[in-house]
């Protein structure tokens, strides 16, 4: 029953592996529909080109952070005895906030590298 709350590992290893996965092979092609590919990312060659350096060790560092909250999470909801589905809902909402947090940081640090308004 609590080999569930693996399920919350799930957003955090795959933004891991997709950040491994891009710093080793970095997407040079626009027009691919891979790599880190936003609205941000696809102002100009100059913009995809950071994008594609920086998006990688973004996703790699708080995919690591996403992990270390939800080992401390389900440690929380288990020894607090809180309803296994209640649980998974609740890891999954924080795998999710990081992951939002991630394309959120890469896409204000572009904007931030040319000079364009974050917001």
């Amino acid at each position: 029953m609590y080999t569930s709350l693996l399920l919350n590992f799930i957003v955090p290893l795959v933004m891991l592996l997709v950040g491994f996965l891009l710093k080793k092979n970095p997407v040079r092609d626009m027009n691919s529909h891979n790599g880190y590919n936003t609205r941000v990312s696809r102002r100009s060659r100059r913009h995809w080109d950071y994008a594609q350096s920086i998006a990688p060790d973004i996703f790699i560092g708080l995919g690591i952070r996403s992990v270390m909250a939800e080992i401390l999470l389900n440690l929380f909801l288990f020894v607090f005895h809180v309803p296994i589905h209640i649980s998974v809902i609740t890891g999954t909402i924080l795998g999710y906030l990081f992951l939002f947090w991630a394309f959120w940081k890469t896409d204000n640090r572009i904007k931030g590298e040319f000079g364009e308004k974050t917001g």
